[in-house]
């Protein structure tokens, strides 16, 4: 299972720029998750189990939506309600931005859902 990324491998990731050589989008300050395995095939999210050892209030799955790979998993501060804003089906984008993850619909980018991305803090021993 792939590690836990929390908001330090975000904004590194999003200060890097887009990685995708095909993606015809600028994007600054900003990074759009997706899979290796089945480019263009969008991802299925959904939560892990919660882990009482991390600091968050939530984990967010990310998986191929074509062979269900771990792409990876997000650390939010707490849980949202990811609810369908249109009827497109369930292939979905996932963006980075600024502390903030938004999964949104693949084909209209109608927002799903907003999170905050939890910071590592580790607490005193």
């Amino acid at each position: 299972m792939p590690s836990v990324r929390f908001l330090h491998h975000l904004d590194e990731l999003a200060a890097r720029g887009c990685c995708d050589p095909g993606c015809p989008h600028e994007h600054l300050q900003e990074a759009y998750v997706t899979s290796r395995c089945h480019a263009g095939a969008g991802l299925r999210v959904d939560y892990a189990p919660n882990d009482p050892g991390l600091p968050c209030g939530a984990i967010l799955r990310l998986r191929c939506r074509r062979c269900q790979a771990f792409v990876t998993q997000i650390a939010l501060i707490e849980r949202v309600t990811l609810t369908p804003t249109c009827r497109h089906g369930r292939a979905l984008d996932v963006r980075y931005r600024q502390g903030q993850v938004t999964v949104m619909c693949r084909r209209c980018q109608a927002p799903h859902g907003t999170a905050a991305v939890a910071p590592y803090i580790q607490e005193p021993a």
